[in-house]
């Protein structure tokens, strides 16, 4: 059967009219794509269109955008103040013949060919396609033999998903451990019995005795933002051009790393050329701005930076430590981005005047070597939890394709 034979309702939300306080609750793809019902950034329309308004059984897939089309969400709360936006169509059968969850189960596995065959556009402008979906062909079982392989499905996806809620929990505390230690460290030292006196600085509070109270900019040689590059889009040319996603926590990644053309890299300067031990600032943009990273790359390749990523360097200061400081500030650093969420950013002149504790230099190196030792081993915990949750996540989606195709008889 084509899907448009199998429900009786599949259409886009609408475009919501944005209000503060409303009872009309937005439902876009950063709601759902995660795959629970996320409402810690809940927005409201003002607008309750009839056609958007999300029910009981409904099928949700996002529709929009690389990484997120595809991904499915099946509604099952009898709240009715939930109102699909334009980028999130919505399915439905409201006569019984076929069960959505069901087709929630199917489509959940089918990520990756809704990506090849229902979409136009670019890469992050890609468009789910309403003819395409409506012609999607797929077998349907009988009602009875429907609802025997959801109620299968439910018990033993159950008891994986309880298991991935347990390691999830643990990833958490561990993250909360990593957050705790680096605090720790970089604000009251490496000696519990030390003697404290205020910082003079209200969100750093009580630091060692012995300890200063500096400004980033007395303690770095260099503070710049990188510039707007011109782009090389045809080939790998090595001219890298180090963007704010490669700029992460956990590391250097330059995966999705662009390239800059030849003429525009031959007139950078050599300061503009990431070194050994630069302190990288993220600088625009929600869960982006405030983001620290440390350029420990040795090998002898050129990279800059584009104009959202600020290098902070210092020739008499451990910038390990200057690292460690300022990954443990990020909530802060984000207080000081002006703008809307998505919009927010800071400057040079901000973060110049950002205070830190410091120790002498021998003390920054051991309170450093520390750090990379304890986080180290954190890491190491938290990615073999990672590992067992993707594995869970193997098995879920085994397990679905078996049984929604036949092979494993429920």
């Amino acid at each position: 059967m084509r899907l448009k034979e199998i429900c009786d309702y599949i259409s886009r939300g609408t475009t919501p009219v944005y209000v503060d306080e409303s009872p009309y609750k937005v439902m876009n793809q950063a709601t759902f794509s995660k795959g629970w019902l996320d409402e810690s950034n809940m927005r409201y329309t003002s607008k309750n269109a009839r056609e958007a308004q999300i029910k009981k059984g409904d099928l949700l897939m996002a529709s929009t955008g690389g990484g997120v089309l595809g991904k499915v969400f099946f509604f099952d709360s009898d709240d009715t103040s939930f109102y699909a936006d334009s980028h999130v169509s919505i399915l439905r059968n409201s006569k019984g013949k076929n069960l959505m969850k069901y087709l929630y189960y199917v489509f959940s596995i089918k990520y990756d060919e809704i990506n090849a065959t229902m979409v136009k556009g670019s890469t992050n402008q890609t468009e789910l396609q309403r003819n395409y979906l409506l012609a999607y062909e797929m077998d349907i079982p009988s009602l009875s033999k429907q609802q025997r392989i959801v109620d299968y499905l439910d018990a033993r996806l159950g008891k994986i998903d309880a298991r991935i809620a347990v390691l999830e929990k643990e990833q958490d505390a561990y993250a909360r451990l990593k957050k705790s230690v680096i605090h720790h460290a970089v604000t009251r030292g490496l000696d519990p019995n030390v003697s404290l006196k205020d910082s003079g600085v209200e969100w750093i509070g009580m630091i060692p005795e012995h300890w200063e109270t500096k400004r980033i900019k007395d303690v770095v040689s260099d503070i710049f933002t990188g510039v707007s590059p011109v782009y090389e889009y045809d080939n790998d040319n090595q001219n890298y051009v180090f963007g704010q996603r490669n700029n992460q926590e956990y590391g250097i990644d330059f995966e999705g790393i662009k390239y800059a053309k030849d003429d525009f890299f031959k007139t950078r300067l050599p300061k503009e050329f990431l070194k050994y031990g630069d302190v990288l600032l993220n600088t625009l943009g929600g869960g982006s701005v405030g983001r620290t990273g440390y350029y420990d790359i040795e090998d002898n390749i050129s990279v800059i930076t584009d104009g959202h990523v600020m290098i902070v360097r210092s020739k008499t200061y451990n910038t390990r430590y200057m690292y460690y400081y300022l990954c443990s500030r990020k909530e802060r650093l984000e207080m000081m981005a002006i703008g809307s969420t998505n919009q927010a950013f800071f400057n040079i002149s901000d973060i110049r005047i950002v205070s830190l504790p410091m120790p002498s230099l021998g003390e920054q190196q051991t309170i450093a070597s520390y750090l990379d030792d304890k986080c180290a081993r954190i890491d190491a915990t938290t990615e073999n939890i990672g590992k067992q949750i993707d594995a869970l996540k193997r098995l879920k989606r085994a397990l679905i394709n078996e049984v929604v195709t036949g092979q494993r008889a429920v």
